[in-house]
């Protein structure tokens, strides 16, 4: 992977949010074009059955008109009408009595007076859904209550239905979009490790190669020359060290997308050795910058971690807190505890440099995001996937202040052996 196609994948994830915009403008159109068509729906469905009511009342006053009936029998031409129905439906006189009923689930007998008294609790549920149409013809004036069919009363949820079905549609979306980001993050890091792991492979080589040579031809003679040859060696000797720095940085990059294998870890060990390997190499910018160690030497603190990876995490943070520190006096502050509950294991990371911006402070761990005006912005979201998805532990930015510090967080499970 070329630093140019690294880059690419950089601005995809730009073209990954604007997928996520357009999923959830989608999904909200869909949404509001299904609620608008089944109120629609509704409406001309409710409408209908109201006129087929008012019809078979034109029906029946037409019936009466042209025939010369008495009470009994208009309400007997009612009564075969509504017969055919097949929704709730009840007729009564204009003081509100019941006359006839149907498709109410109430048994057709008039002189019990408990099933006239659940008869007329009806009336009221139905002319609060509905308007009651009014029958006039000579001698008889008449009321029919009725409710909407059951099809009608199931389309009232569906807008309910297809809400439901937009939201799972944006869910969806959003969860696929989250999928193809982390995916493509993943890519990247990777990508990113593999290069480094390869690039670093030539130097190395090189090195290891001129380092030999230098052993080679360097021969002094003489008590005046053993002076220099101490300090050629402890040249070689530094050099060999930073060449076996090489290799193991080398190795961590190339165990990034493997599982890593997890042993048996003090990590005051790991702390010792990372804070040894920066006081030696600690820039000349500050006039006096002092990193410290804070643990208990007593008691051990065992996780099981890869000694290699949990290394470069805790180096990764001090070369950010080195980063930060431009003042004249830095200080740096490891500590190490085991909390509370002696399940998990502390470790910060606390500077007194420039801090991060309250503003970034969500996205410090997002790949690509730096504060820095050089480097790739990595370090933290490498830091971040090593110590959660091979460590099961967490990494977090506990606390960050302008012109006051800065203070990451380590939390790892105590090891289980």
């Amino acid at each position: 992977m070329s630093i140019i196609s690294i880059k690419q994948q950089f601005r995809m994830h730009g073209s990954l949010s604007a997928l996520k915009g357009l999923f959830i403008v989608v999904g909200a159109i869909l949404t509001l074009a299904f609620l608008f068509h089944a109120q629609i729906t509704v409406r001309d469905l409710e409408q209908n059955q109201r006129e087929l009511i008012q019809a078979l009342g034109v029906y029946f006053i037409t019936q009466s008109a042209s025939e010369e009936v008495t009470e009994g029998s208009e309400l007997s031409m009612l009564i075969d009408q509504i017969q055919q129905m097949n929704f709730p439906i009840v007729v009564t006189d204009e003081r509100g009595n019941p006359l006839v009923w149907k498709e109410v689930g109430i048994p057709n007998e008039p002189d019990d007076p408990m099933v006239m008294a659940e008869v007329r609790l009806l009336i009221t549920e139905m002319d609060a859904e509905t308007v009651p149409v009014r029958l006039q013809v000579p001698g008889l004036k008449m009321l029919l209550h009725y409710q909407y069919t059951p099809a009608v009363r199931r389309m009232r949820w569906l807008p309910f239905v297809e809400i439901g079905l937009g939201g799972l549609f944006v869910f969806l979306s959003l969860f696929i979009y989250r999928n193809i980001k982390q995916l493509e993050q993943r890519n990247i890091w990777i990508g990113m490790a593999k290069e480094t792991a390869h690039q670093f492979g030539t130097p190395l080589s090189a090195l290891t190669g001129w380092l030999e040579l230098v052993r080679m031809e360097v021969n002094p003679e003489g008590a005046e020359r053993r002076g220099k040859q101490r300090k050629i060696d402890d040249i070689i000797d530094e050099m060999n060290g930073d060449i076996t720095r090489l290799n193991k940085i080398a190795s961590r990059f190339s165990q990034i997308g493997s599982v890593p294998d997890l042993h048996r870890q003090d990590i005051r060990s790991i702390i010792a050795d990372s804070v040894d390997y920066f006081q030696k190499r600690v820039p000349k910018r500050a006039r006096s910058l002092d990193i410290q160690a804070s643990y208990d030497p007593e008691h051990p603190l065992f996780v099981d971690g890869n000694r290699e990876l949990l290394e470069w995490v805790i180096e990764n943070l001090l070369k950010n807190a080195l980063d930060a520190i431009d003042s004249s006096e830095g200080l740096i502050q490891v500590c190490a505890r085991s909390n509370t509950n002696n399940q998990s294991i502390s470790v910060t990371v606390q500077d007194n440099g420039k801090g991060i911006p309250h503003g970034a402070h969500r996205q410090v761990f997002d790949p690509g995001f730096t504060t820095k005006q050089r480097g790739w912005g990595l370090g933290l979201s490498l830091a971040k996937r090593i110590i959660e998805e091979y460590h099961r532990g967490r990494l977090t930015l506990r606390e960050s202040h302008p012109g006051e510090g800065t203070t990451f967080e380590i939390v790892l499970p105590v090891s289980s052996g």
